[in-house]
């Protein structure tokens, strides 16, 4: 049995370069983002929002194992966001993000990565955290017109 914690945390921190994907997508859809991030030991995957709202704050959300807890093999959802849920991957055995019942809010980069705990002064428990960041970032844009330019293309064929 597989057993995770699910971490969610929200700071302001750097911007991360590399390739950028437009995702553009209905309000209410359900939309998975995949992960090309590979897990080693001791290490868990970490998902980032930086929202293009200029007054929400940047969202992290992290998948830790957790031996007191059991989850379900293939979706796990984030406690206090009950519409995100992490996916384990059959090809990565990553984590990707599905994100359900897309709405206004969820505008914004997203990109994954990992994070690992590592004991720098054993002594006094001093531990630093190194991250890895995968080589996709998506950016999530909501149309409203995706099915008014379908029903207007149709109504203009009729006639």
């Amino acid at each position: 049995k597989i057993h995770f914690t699910v971490h969610c945390t929200v700071y302001n921190c750097h911007w991360i370069s590399g390739s950028v994907v437009d995702l553009t997508v209905r309000l209410g859809e359900n939309i998975t983002l995949y992960c090309d991030c590979k897990i080693s030991t001791e290490e868990y995957i970490v998902w980032y929002r930086n929202c293009t709202h200029e007054n929400q704050p940047r969202l992290v959300l992290q998948l830790k194992e957790d031996p007191w807890k059991q989850i379900s093999d293939r979706a796990t959802s984030v406690n206090s966001l009950p519409r995100f849920h992490f996916v384990k991957s059959q090809f990565s055995g990553s984590y990707d993000l599905l994100i359900m019942n897309i709405s206004d809010s969820d505008e914004g980069l997203y990109y994954c990565g990992t994070e690992k705990e590592h004991l720098v002064d054993e002594a006094s428990v001093k531990v630093k955290y190194v991250h890895r960041y995968g080589s996709n970032t998506t950016r999530i844009l909501i149309s409203k017109y995706l099915c008014d330019f379908f029903i207007l293309k149709n109504l203009t064929m009729a006639d």
